[in-house]
């Protein structure tokens, strides 16, 4: 197991987890949302192949509509 954090909390997840499948798993919605890693905005065709490591820093930013 690997410990990530995500918008400064703690998760655990298998080694060699996508990004994909740790959204996937803690049910965020992938529509709307722009994704990070140690800073680095990870283009969503990539999620799926973009493997997460130890102590990764994961930002997941949702857009709102607003004025």
């Amino acid at each position: 197991m690997i410990t990530v954090n995500i918008n400064q909390k703690q998760h655990q997840t298998t080694e060699n987890s996508s990004l994909k499948e740790m959204l996937v798993r803690l049910n965020i919605t992938t529509q709307g949302i722009a994704v990070a890693i140690n800073q680095n905005i990870i283009a969503q065709e990539n999620w799926d192949a973009q493997k997460l490591h130890q102590g990764d820093d994961i930002l997941i930013i949702t857009a709102t509509q607003g004025g």
